[in-house]
C-alpha cells in the first residue's frame, strides 16, 4: 500500500495538476484535509485526533503554532529546491526569522471585492468599504479572522493594522459593530457568495479576486489607499507526523519553478520563487493587484507579534463583535 500525507489547507488552494504529479512521481497518496480559517486549522493541529502531516498556514498561524511547539523543525539538507526562493522570503520574516518552522508558498494583500454588476460609485478606500457595505446591508462578507477584520478599521482611522492601544481599539470596535449590523455572514470562505450573487462586496484576498474573474464573475479588487496588511501563506510540517520524510520530499517538489508556476497560476497570488516569476506571462507579472508596486507597498504592513495586554484587548474586542 502506498504512503499517504494529509495535506491541511483552504479550500481550492492547491492546485491539483501539482498533487497529481506528486502523487505519480513519489508513489504518495495525497489526502486533503480543508479547513476554511486559521482559527479552525490551529485547533485541529492541537487536537491529538487530527493527525496533519503537512499544513499550509498563514504566517501569524507560523508564529502560533510554534509557540506551543506544533511545528516540526525543518531538515534543509532536505530541502535543496529552497535555493530557488528570493533571499527575503529566507530570513529576517517576522513570524520565522530564521526559516526554522515554515517555507513561503505565496504572498497577497488584503483588500475588498465588488460585484461590479450590483454595486456602484466610488470604491477606493476602507471608509468606501464601510459606506458601501451601509448602503448593501445583509449582501456583505468579511473574513472569520480578527487581524483582518480589526485591521481593517483600524487602517480606516489611519492607525497601525497591528495597534493595540486601548483607544484606538475602543474607535475599531464602534467601527465594527456598525459594519456588524450589514453583514450576511463572517466567512473565510467568501468565494461562494460573490459567485452566487448572494454577496455584493466582502473583505477579502487579491488572489480569489483573480480567481472570480477567470470565472466570469463582474469582481473588481480594492487594495484600500489608506494601506493594509501584506501576508505570506506557507508550508509547514506537524510536529507529530510519523511521515518527516515523505513530508519535506512533498515541499521540496512544491519548491520546483515550474511547479511553483503551476500553483501561483491557481491560486492568482504572488510567488516567492524568484525563478518561477520568470516563468509567469508578462501580465502577470506586472499586475498591480497581485505585484503592488513601490510605493503601494509602503503602505502595507504584516501582520505582527502582539504583547500579551495586546493580544487580550484585541482578542476582547473580536469576542464581543463576532458574539454580536
Amino acid at each position: 500500500m502506498p504512503e499517504e500525507l494529509t495535506l491541511m489547507t483552504w479550500p481550492d488552494y492547491v492546485a491539483p495538476e501539482n498533487l497529481a504529479a506528486f502523487q505519480r512521481q513519489a508513489g504518495t497518496r495525497i489526502h486533503l484535509e480543508i479547513v476554511p480559517s486559521a482559527v479552525e486549522m490551529v485547533e485541529r493541529v492541537r487536537q491529538a485526533t487530527s493527525w496533519p502531516d503537512v499544513l499550509c498556514p498563514p504566517d501569524y498561524a507560523v508564529r502560533q503554532l510554534c509557540q506551543e511547539g506544533l511545528l516540526r523543525p525543518l531538515g534543509f539538507d532536505q530541502l535543496p529546491n529552497l535555493a530557488h526562493l528570493d533571499a527575503s522570503f529566507l530570513l529576517g520574516r517576522a513570524h520565522d526569522p530564521d526559516g526554522r518552522y515554515s517555507v513561503a508558498k505565496d504572498w497577497g494583500t488584503t483588500g475588498y471585492l465588488i460585484r461590479t454588476d450590483r454595486v456602484g460609485g466610488p470604491a477606493e478606500s476602507w471608509a468606501d468599504f464601510w459606506r458601501l457595505a451601509s448602503e448593501h446591508t445583509g449582501r456583505v462578507c468579511v473574513l472569520d479572522s480578527p487581524g483582518e477584520v480589526i485591521g481593517a478599521a483600524l487602517k480606516m482611522r489611519g492607525c497601525s493594522y497591528n495597534s493595540a492601544d486601548p483607544e484606538e481599539l475602543k474607535q475599531a470596535r464602534q467601527d465594527l459593530i456598525t459594519l456588524r449590523s450589514h453583514l450576511l455572514a463572517f466567512d473565510t470562505d467568501y468565494k461562494p457568495h460573490l459567485a452566487s450573487g448572494e454577496a455584493w462586496l466582502a473583505l477579502g484576498w487579491n488572489g480569489d479576486a483573480i480567481s472570480l474573474q477567470r470565472d466570469g464573475h463582474p469582481i473588481r479588487y480594492v487594495l484600500p489607499s489608506e494601506g493594509s496588511q501584506i501576508w505570506e501563506d506557507d508550508w509547514a510540517i506537524a510536529a507529530s507526523t510519523p511521515r518527516a520524510s515523505a513530508a519535506h520530499a512533498f515541499i521540496d517538489f512544491m519548491l520546483r519553478p515550474e511547479v511553483a508556476a503551476i500553483e501561483a497560476h491557481h491560486t492568482g497570488y504572488a510567488t516567492p520563487n524568484r525563478e518561477d516569476l520568470a516563468l509567469l506571462p508578462d501580465e502577470v507579472r506586472s499586475d498591480p493587484s497581485i505585484y503592488p508596486p513601490p510605493a503601494v507597498r509602503a503602505r502595507l504592513e504584516p501582520g505582527l507579534p502582539l504583547s500579551p495586554e495586546g493580544h487580550r484587548l484585541r482578542s476582547q474586542v473580536w469576542d464581543e463583535i463576532r458574539a454580536g
